[in-house]
């Protein structure tokens, strides 16, 4: 017996696939009508009005509403802070988001990387967010995000160039077509090491 929710998800689904995201956000909209405590429904409801609509304050709602029925629904959890790691306000709920997910999930390196960033952009923790982005580079040394997301880092808040050029030059190697890393590379390797010369 297929679990409840399953055909209007798999009828929104191919809404979403064929462009028609209204009729798709309708379909789980009028499931969750009968069925409003059901997770799953909610959860690709709040990705259809972030990612599809950009509507990303009723995708909150749904969020924080998956949250109220089931604290441990943890996929909700790490959405949440996805999108709240932008917003300064929120910085004290993110925080105690990331305080609850961490623990559980310590390999996660996309958690990881995202409370990072978090720390980086919000908190202004520079040596937090090394200290994370440092652990993924570490367990995935070919992540190309990974690295820039360091390089970064390490050139515009902590000012250590040459150790920051070294990770963009492993991305370059990994992504020899990416022109973000070879533009950063450029900037940098006109910027400063032609200064020090």
């Amino acid at each position: 017996m297929a679990e409840p929710g399953y055909e209007a998800r798999k009828k929104a689904e191919n809404q979403r696939a064929s462009g028609n995201i209204d009729g798709a956000i309708e379909t789980l909209e009028a499931y969750l009508y009968t069925d409003p405590h059901n997770c799953r429904v909610r959860m690709d409801l709040a990705k259809l009005y972030i990612v599809e609509k950009g509507d990303k304050d009723f995708g909150l709602v749904q969020l924080d509403a998956i949250l109220d029925i089931d604290p441990d629904y943890d996929d909700a959890r790490k959405a949440l802070v996805s999108v709240l790691k932008n917003k300064k306000k929120y910085n004290k709920e993110t925080e105690e988001h990331f305080d609850i997910l961490l623990p559980k999930y310590p390999n996660d390196l996309a958690l990881i990387h995202t409370y990072g960033t978090f720390c980086r952009e919000q908190l202004l923790d520079f040596g937090k967010a090394r200290e994370c982005f440092e652990k993924c580079v570490q367990k995935e040394p070919d992540n190309v995000i990974f690295r820039l997301s360091l390089a970064s880092l390490l050139i515009n808040d902590l000012r250590l160039y040459k150790t920051g050029k070294e990770h963009l030059l492993v991305a370059d190697k990994l992504q020899p077509y990416n022109k973000k890393t070879k533009d950063a590379l450029r900037r940098l390797e006109k910027k400063k090491f032609q200064e020090d010369k």
